[in-house]
């Protein structure tokens, strides 16, 4: 090997090759015996990995059961006719909000897959480049604990490129929650670096959106066109630490000893977490919203969303004119200093005749 390595390349030669000496039966016989061998082992640890694969399958089909077996709890339901912003302090249920939407007639995977199944949709870090529906909605159809719940659609790009831009067309925005959306005013509505603010959501049973914050201060709004999903919402002024708990064995003492929090699907919050949590007077709101209903919360509400059935939503979200102050501050830590200007210049005019008090943290 040292000579071929300090030799010059063209001076490279492959090595005579040598006979191989016959085997005797009993040599022959015993490498067979040991592929044999080989093979059963192989095949025991195929049907190993196989049956783990049924058993976690199982054990995610029960969570999911267990997650449908609950009481609404701190929920107020209420017609559109009788919502107002003036009292939008709290997650609220309005039912026949969208009742004239294109898409509650007409959406569903199947017509989905036929209409932008070759489209290309983000379902976040799993794939970078996108996934085309189709692949979406097939997963969508598995069985409850067999499906890939990470296939979570989460899209925001209605461009005329992306093959979606049609959908804009089936639904219609809430004016009477969004129609003093700062966001939305002058020369921001269009700005480059305005933010994302409206989504398509499908996804498994068993998937959703862990616990968390929307970002720059949203309210925002949710509604569901196929399929039920279940929500916990916590207050703003709840610490993290009591929200994401340190999880127990040797995943949680490594993320605790890198001062992380302890990370949970939705799911696993709502079986592990939640029932402990219920004890301590929190003010949370649990919720089941059911196709054709829109959950609407202020900013700063903490929530966590499970997919009780294969489903499909839009959601948008939206700045009110009483948090100005606190979303102009968060996109200018958020490196978003140039459109922060741009908003305050847009609501300047009609800030202190609109300003109000609503909690967010």
């Amino acid at each position: 090997l040292k000579t071929r390595l300090l030799a010059p390349i063209g001076s490279w030669a492959a090595p005579a090759r040598r006979r191989r000496p016959m085997a005797s039966a009993s040599a022959t016989s015993a490498r067979r015996g040991g592929g044999a061998l080989a093979a059963g082992a192989c095949a025991s640890g195929l049907v190993a990995w196989i049956a783990t694969g049924e058993v976690a399958a199982d054990a995610r089909a029960k969570q999911l059961e267990r997650l449908r077996q609950f009481s609404e709890f701190g929920v107020r339901r209420m017609p559109a006719r009788e919502f107002s912003l003036a009292t939008f302090d709290r997650p609220v249920v309005i039912t026949g909000l969208i009742d004239d939407w294109p898409a509650r007639r007409t959406w569903s995977f199947g017509a989905l897959r036929s209409r932008i199944g070759q489209a290309l949709v983000d379902c976040g870090s799993l794939c970078n480049d996108g996934l085309p529906f189709y692949a979406v909605a097939y997963n969508a159809g598995r069985q409850p604990g067999r499906c890939d719940t990470d296939l979570y659609v989460f899209d925001a790009d209605f461009s005329e490129t992306s093959g979606k831009a049609s959908l804009l067309d089936d639904w219609r925005p809430l004016d009477i929650l969004s129609s003093s959306d700062v966001f939305s005013i002058g020369e921001a509505a269009t700005h480059p670096d305005r933010p994302h603010w409206r989504w398509m959501l499908a996804g498994p049973p068993g998937s959703g959106s862990p616990m968390h914050k929307d970002p720059w201060v949203y309210s925002s709004w949710n509604a569901s066109l196929v399929g039920s999903k279940r929500w916990i919402l916590f207050p703003p002024d709840i610490p993290r630490v009591v929200l994401h708990p340190p999880q127990q064995g040797i995943v949680g003492s490594f993320f605790t000893a890198l001062g992380l929090p302890g990370y949970r699907s939705a799911a696993d919050f709502m079986d592990e977490v939640l029932p402990t949590l219920r004890e301590g007077g929190l003010g949370h709101v649990e919720v089941l919203q059911c196709p054709g209903e829109v959950v609407a919360f202020p900013a700063g509400w903490w929530h966590a969303v499970v997919n009780l059935d294969a489903t499909i939503a839009v959601t948008e979200s939206f700045g009110e004119p009483c948090n100005l102050e606190a979303i102009v501050r968060t996109l200018s830590e958020g490196n978003l200093k140039a459109f922060a200007d741009v908003l305050l210049a847009e609501n300047r005019q009609s800030l202190e005749s609109r300003i109000g008090s609503c909690p967010v943290a």
